[in-house]
């Protein structure tokens, strides 16, 4: 256990001392607080109803009155409250706190007992996280005995040698350490039930032997690894009780909490791994544990967990064992998930560096090689039967089986040198073997053919074979051999054409036939780009799971865009945006903004497009503006008025007033309304006006000459708003909105003194639409005149 501590904080305040230290043990970070004073005081602890101290008060005699600022740290914090008849700190917990009363000065007091808590001159406050440190955390049994401790001053007794238990040694009790000796070598030789009995026997005829610790941790030892679960706990509970401080303790807690789960009492084997892993993180049993723990789960169905574990043991342990182990069961549960080249990784890593392994796992290995060779792998097959073949007896069965296989494997996986090298190795050892035709003849098929026909000649002749000897070897070979030539002619919708008869091919004989259809696949998906057959290149994506160089990315992300695929284009993007150059960084930034509006992900459309426009200012790229549109349209769907304001600048300046952003500048004279900014509406409303004009496209009328000659009318600019509506005069309008603006009309027309143009226009509002509200209000207009 190493500890380490750090003065952090101390101040005197007049009688009253405060100091705050804080330290780490066992790489946990730990704070005491400590409180002094000249008089007697008193500490109180405030809890919940789950027993947890949520505060603690402290009341101070008078004589203590500096005040301080309220003092943080990652454990409490430290306040206080004056008054004119008190002085008081309250304590307030982050995490764990514990008070303790220092009621004994142990160089003017014999004996110590335990203390309640009543007033004193120190008290400590400890905070923690999990465990408290330096001293135990049991608590008192309140029916015990409370016993002072004598503790004379300047006493030193001696008693000579201890044992490991504390006892004084007898250098007569020597007779016990041949037959300690015997059993660690039945131990070592893997003799378990020897290793038993002998230990027993010892205890019996030597109960007091210095060795008992070792004798009961070898029982232990192999109770474990005999499976004898329900006999193993009960001495693993001694152990732990009687021999806390031996350094065995760690493997102890492994077995037991091993012994428990197998058992079926989790509760118990979990209570036993916890302790394991908190209080003995940094021994080998810790991670031997948690390999036992990730059996545990793997065992109950819990693979994803067990993975967890296992990998964290593999990436820690400095035990090669125990890491081919690991390695080995997270090759299993790869495997068990159908993910086999996952798997791969951990065989690999097994046999680079502990490839004997495979021998001790032999059944489970060979089990693998079969699957491997079922799907199509005979190289990583190849690869566990090399390891096992360089272990196993030579001239033995197992031998001669291996190493047939073993060249079957290279044959199977092309590599046409290696398989040679393996079959002429076995026809040499065992020429008359069951085998041996078997052999010769894979070894004639590694010379099948020496030149292949290129062209439509080679085309037809294949085609000849596959017509003649159809679904036979001849046949299989001639189908294989014409998907290689129309993948190397680039002819790759053809290969796909014919892929289901290709599926039906021999998988042992022709162990690339995926990777001929995957690569026509890819491709044609990449001609499918170029000519922008966004549905096309999206459907082969999609049904060949393709994975392209990152210089498709733009055109696989603009045509996953296209389709609304947008998972697609998200996983294209996100690869790029921590690309080395600012321009590839900005288009991505841009791009995924993009993406991010077209799902409705407005948030995050605007940190990437601010981001992308951060890089703009830095480095100018005029092609990559239309992100300042993108960040406004995500602004408007969030209702962010003063973002809307800013991107709309950007607008401004990218693209000046332009007829794609007239829906955009509608926008803006909505926000003016919102915030009842007048010189924002008829700024933008002007602006949606000229394009209008321009454009001779009148999309946002009558909304937005209503609008800017309401703005005006309410600047009182009533001539202005006047000619305003009265451009509407050439617009089509509905009857009601018609009524509408020629009552506008009358209205300001009356307000200018020009009645006889505001009967002319109060009367033609009637006309348009006499029920309307309009139409009403112009009929009351016209009786006032």
């Amino acid at each position: 256990m190493k500890h380490w501590l750090l003065l952090s904080l101390w101040l005197p305040l007049c009688a009253l001392d405060l100091s705050i230290q804080s330290g780490k043990e066992d790489k946990k970070p730990y704070s005491i607080l400590h409180l002094s004073d000249a008089n007697d005081f008193t500490c109180l602890p405030i809890r919940n109803d789950y027993n947890e101290i949520i505060r603690i008060e402290c009341d101070i005699p008078k004589t203590s009155t500096s005040k301080f600022s309220p003092i943080h740290n990652a454990h409490f914090t430290v306040e206080h409250k004056a008054s004119a008849s008190s002085y008081k700190i309250f304590i307030t917990p982050k995490t764990k706190i514990a008070l303790y009363a220092d009621s004994f000065d142990l160089r003017k007091v014999p004996q110590i007992y335990v203390s309640s808590l009543k007033p004193t001159k120190r008290w400590s406050v400890i905070g923690y996280s999990d465990t408290i440190p330096l001293i135990g955390s049991g608590e008192a049994n309140p029916n015990a005995l409370n016993l002072p401790i004598p503790s004379a001053k300047e006493t030193y007794p001696y008693v000579g040698g201890l044992d490991l238990k504390g006892n004084p040694i007898k250098m007569n009790r020597i007779q016990d350490v041949n037959d300690y000796m015997e059993l660690k070598k039945a131990y070592m030789n893997e003799d378990y039930a020897k290793t038993l009995s002998l230990a027993k026997q010892t205890l019996d005829k030597y109960p007091n032997t210095i060795f008992k610790n070792e004798l009961l941790l070898y029982q232990i030892r192999a109770l474990h690894f005999m499976d004898k679960n329900e006999q193993l706990i009960p001495l693993a509970k001694q152990f732990i009780r009687q021999y806390s401080g031996d350094q065995a303790i760690a493997e102890v807690l492994a077995y037991t909490g091993d012994a428990y789960s197998k058992i079926g009492q989790i509760g118990e084997s979990d209570y036993f791994y916890k302790r394991l892993f908190s209080e003995y993180s940094d021994t080998d049993f810790a991670m031997k544990g948690m390999f036992l723990k990730a059996q545990q789960l793997e065992v109950t169905g819990n693979p994803k967990p067990a993975s967890k574990l296992y990998r964290q043991v593999l990436e820690t342990t400095k035990d090669v064992d125990l890491a081919s182990s690991s390695a080995f069961r997270l090759a299993n549960i790869e495997i068990g998930l159908g993910r086999l080249e996952n798997a791969k990784t951990y065989i690999d890593q097994i046999a680079r560096a502990n490839p004997g392994y495979f021998t001790k796992v032999r059944e489970k290995s060979l089990s693998m090689i079969d699957t491997y060779t079922e799907n199509k792998d005979p190289k990583t097959a190849a690869k566990i039967t090399l390891c096992l073949l360089d272990k196993s007896l030579p001239k033995s069965d197992e031998h001669q089986s291996l190493l047939k296989n073993l060249g079957l494997l290279y044959a199977s996986a092309g590599e046409k040198e290696k398989a040679l090298t393996r079959f002429d190795e076995y026809l040499k050892l065992y020429p008359n073997a069951a085998g041996a035709p078997e052999v010769k003849h894979a070894k004639d098929g590694l010379f099948f053919e020496t030149s292949e026909p290129k062209g439509s000649e080679g085309l037809k002749k294949y085609n000849d074979l596959i017509d003649q000897y159809g679904n036979d070897s001849v046949g299989q070979q001639a189908l294989y051999k014409k998907a290689q030539l129309l993948l190397k002619e680039e002819k790759y919708q053809e290969v796909l054409d014919i892929e289901s008869d290709l599926y039906r091919l021999n998988t042992k004989d022709f162990p690339d036939v995926n990777t001929i259809i995957s690569k026509s696949a890819i491709e044609l998906t990449k001609q499918k780009l170029k000519v922008l057959k966004c549905a096309e290149a999206m459907t082969l994506h999609k049904m060949y799971r393709i994975k392209l160089l990152p210089q498709w990315d733009g055109l696989t992300f603009n045509c996953a865009l296209r389709m609304g695929n947008f998972p697609v284009a998200k996983k294209i993007a996100t690869p790029h945006l921590k690309a080395s150059t600012i321009a590839e960084r900005q288009l991505w930034l841009s791009r995924l903004a993009k993406m991010h509006l077209h799902l409705g992900e407005y948030k995050e459309t605007i940190r990437a497009g601010d981001e992308a426009v951060t890089l703009l200012e830095a480095q100018k790229n005029p092609s990559l503006n239309e992100v300042y549109r993108t960040l406004f349209d995500a602004a408007e769907r969030l209702g962010d008025d003063l973002k809307m304001i800013d991107y709309i600048k950007g607008c401004e300046s990218s693209f000046g007033t332009n007829f794609a952003d007239i829906e955009r500048y509608t926008k803006m004279v909505s926000v003016g309304l919102k915030r009842k900014d007048e010189v924002i509406v008829q700024n933008y409303a002007n602006r949606v006006v000229t394009l209008q004009n321009r454009t001779k496209t009148y999309t946002q009328s009558p909304f937005i000459e209503f609008t800017l000659a309401q703005s005006f009318i309410n600047q009182e600019k009533n001539n202005d708003a006047l000619q305003v509506l009265k451009t509407l005069n050439a617009r089509n309008l509905t009857a009601e909105k018609r009524a509408r603006q020629q009552y506008l009309i009358g209205s300001l027309a009356m307000k200018l003194g020009k009645k006889a143009e505001a009967k002319v226009a109060f009367t033609t509002s009637i006309k348009a639409d006499a029920k309307s509200a309009w139409g009403k209000l112009a009929k009351d207009a016209l009786g006032l005149l």
